[in-house]
């Protein structure tokens, strides 16, 4: 409304004006090198105004053929950069870093410096091994809000590729704080944690993939058992330790390295009765040999005799494999030939295995039939293995529990028993959320 007054004013100014040069012409005379031109006022003025109005019209044309020049000589350079950009994507995809390194110059020279340039040179640079290149070109987009998720990957990929976990490590906690719904930044801060033993970290992760929905309650329960278990093992505070171990229990009963952990810190702080509770517990529903050395620290009794009877109180009169192993290594102890010939023989019978005539050789050798414990002995070469702690993924077996396999690194794989039945295929995030964090535009760098 304000522009429309002020257009109408303005021409009623110019109308005022030619109404007055119209009723005042006047003239106006002018001399230059002998010749004398003579017109009117209203004449000049109109000449004038036509001079501006040609003259501003000669400036937009030029201008405008200008602009179009070089907007077209732009798109052109663009249209070709874009072209070297793709082509450096298909030599990313061959693992062809000096190729792809050639095209992001050619680029960059282009199109100038821009994310997707450095996004280039960069993995260019991750494709030839020029980590140090590869970092530059990575920390450029760093304070770009628009490609921090590119920065913090591409670094990620950088300390990957180097080998240096610790550095992997601090880059996956700012990705995973600044990124929180971003699957490889946890992922990379589950496993670069679990290679430094950083349990806090890696439960961070594992809550993450757990609210949204990338590991599910069950293996999530489990896997947060084991990382707690982790944390009471290291904790130097006993009743932190304690607190730990507990919470581990809670999550996954079935855990028996966290029921001996806590049985025997609760034996330590002479909690004597609560710690028998947790063994009984634990020998329903899965005998362990740990869980019998734990029950062992329960009694003061010296005498073999007395300790094979307190063993009794646990394991009852056998019935499983592991209470007829423990009974009848006790009753050898114990100089107890007929109890230790009842459990070896219920043991061979239910578990034909390594440890069964081991312990009859023993008892022949003990009795002084030094045949009998020959060929018990001979027996031991074509016996099944020993129960142990056997990886789901690759078979390898430890005698000792840890969270890690000690043969392909899988996590909270280790399960207790004999090697049988077919290996499970590697499992993969988000089922354990282990991923090496790949490189953003192609596997192969």
């Amino acid at each position: 409304m304000i522009r429309l007054l002020f257009g109408l004013a303005i021409l009623l100014l110019l109308a005022a004006a030619a109404a007055w040069l119209a009723d005042n012409p006047g003239q106006v005379s002018i001399a230059f090198e002998g010749y004398t031109v003579e017109t009117s006022a209203a004449v000049l003025m109109l000449l004038a105004g036509l001079l501006i109005v040609v003259t501003v019209a000669a400036t937009q044309l030029w201008r405008w053929l200008r602009k179009g020049y070089w907007e077209h000589r732009t798109l052109s350079r663009h249209r070709r950069g874009y072209n070297e950009l793709a082509w450096g994507l298909s030599a990313l995809l061959e693992s062809d870093g000096a190729r792809a390194k050639r095209h992001a110059k050619k680029f960059e020279k282009l199109v100038g410096t821009t994310p997707l340039s450095n996004v280039l040179a960069g993995q260019a640079a991750l494709a030839q091994g020029d980590i140090r290149t590869a970092r530059q070109h990575f920390a450029a987009l760093e304070g770009d809000r628009r490609t921090q998720a590119l920065a913090l990957r591409g670094l990620m990929a950088a300390d990957a590729r180097e080998g240096d976990t610790g550095a992997m490590l601090g880059t996956a906690k700012q990705a995973a704080a600044r990124l929180p719904k971003a699957e490889w930044a946890q992922s990379g801060l589950f496993e670069s944690a679990l290679a430094l033993n950083d349990w806090k970290a890696a439960e961070t992760a594992l809550s993450a993939a757990m609210k949204s929905g990338r590991v599910g309650p069950a293996e999530g329960a489990r896997q947060s058992a084991i990382l707690n278990l982790c944390m009471a093992r290291d904790a130097c505070n006993k009743e932190t330790a304690m607190h730990l171990a507990r919470k581990a229990l809670d999550l996954d009963p079935e855990l028996i390295p966290a029921r001996a952990l806590l049985a025997n810190l609760l034996i330590d702080a002479g909690k004597k009765r609560r710690a028998k509770s947790t063994l009984k517990d634990g020998w329903r529903r899965d005998p362990h040999p740990d869980l019998a050395d734990a029950w062992m620290r329960l009694t003061d009794e010296k005498t073999a005799a007395l300790r094979y009877r307190h063993l009794g109180t646990l394991a009852g009169d056998g019935g499983h494999p592991e209470a007829h192993a423990a009974l009848a290594r006790m009753a050898l102890e114990a100089d107890l030939p007929g109890p230790a010939r009842t459990h070896i023989d219920a043991l061979i019978e239910a578990a034909p295995q390594q440890r069964a005539y081991q312990l009859l050789a023993d008892l022949e050798r003990a009795l002084g039939h030094e045949e009998s414990a020959t060929i018990a002995e001979q027996n031991i070469i074509d016996a099944a293995p020993d129960p142990a702690w056997h990886c789901d993924v690759c078979g390898h077996s430890e005698p000792q529990w840890e969270p890690l396999c000690g043969g392909c690194g899988a996590f909270a794989t280790l399960h207790w028993g004999g090697l049988t039945g077919a290996l499970k295929p590697p499992s993969k995030a988000p089922d354990q959320l282990q991923s090496e964090p790949v490189p953003l535009l192609t596997s192969g760098s």
